[in-house]
């Protein structure tokens, strides 16, 4: 009996250490996030800088076909404001940005249900995933925001590229026509004045 005693007192102070040692490492997170937020408090309140100079002007009919993709709509405003985010918008806004690309992926109009744009849109989706693990870290580094931001910029406008050439007509398509274009001029070519009847009434005049 003695020793059942005895062993629930030892039992008790070691859960009382155990609790004790567990609010002090909770203590010690708590401090360092904080002194880490201080400490780079100015780095993220700066703007990304993204190659603006990347940006993709979609064709009229690709503007059309994606009037009611309202999934591309609302994440192609949410890439467009990466342009002006500074560290801890996107931080904050990541979640978005992934529900809104995951949204996208899920919607995709019939006109655009090719192979290379889903491959585009995989793509995306994993840059954004990535970005949204390093803004949930504790401590987030602004080297790995800004590449990441840039890499999901980037991964976008490669989308748009894909958008534009559903659009496109293949060099094929190109070829023909020229090869059209040539034979009319040729038969022209070979037709004798007389035959042309615009000609025919100017020698009657």
């Amino acid at each position: 009996m003695r020793f059942t005693k005895t062993y629930l007192f030892f039992a008790a102070i070691l859960l009382c250490w155990g609790f004790v040692a567990c609010e002090g490492k909770e203590e010690t997170t708590s401090e360092e996030n904080a002194s880490f937020h201080e400490k780079n408090a100015q780095k993220f309140s700066q703007k990304l800088e993204i190659p603006k100079n990347r940006n993709v002007e979609l064709l009229p009919e690709a503007k059309t076909a994606t009037t009611n993709w309202m999934a591309y709509l609302t994440t192609k405003n949410e890439i467009e404001r990466l342009e002006n985010f500074t560290f801890q918008e996107v931080v904050d806004n990541s979640n978005n940005m992934l529900r809104s690309i995951t949204e996208m992926q899920d919607s995709i109009p019939e006109k655009f249900q090719e192979t290379p744009i889903k491959a585009r849109l995989n793509v995306l989706l994993t840059k954004a995933h990535l970005l949204s693990q390093e803004a949930k870290r504790q401590q987030p580094t602004a080297e790995n925001i800004q590449e990441l931001s840039k890499d999901l910029y980037i991964a976008f406008g490669n989308l748009e590229i894909q958008l534009n050439e559903v659009f496109h007509k293949p060099l094929e398509d190109f070829e023909f026509e020229l090869d059209e274009r040539n034979k009319r001029q040729d038969s022209l070519a070979k037709l004798k004045p007389d035959s042309i009847p615009n000609l025919q009434l100017k020698k009657k005049k």
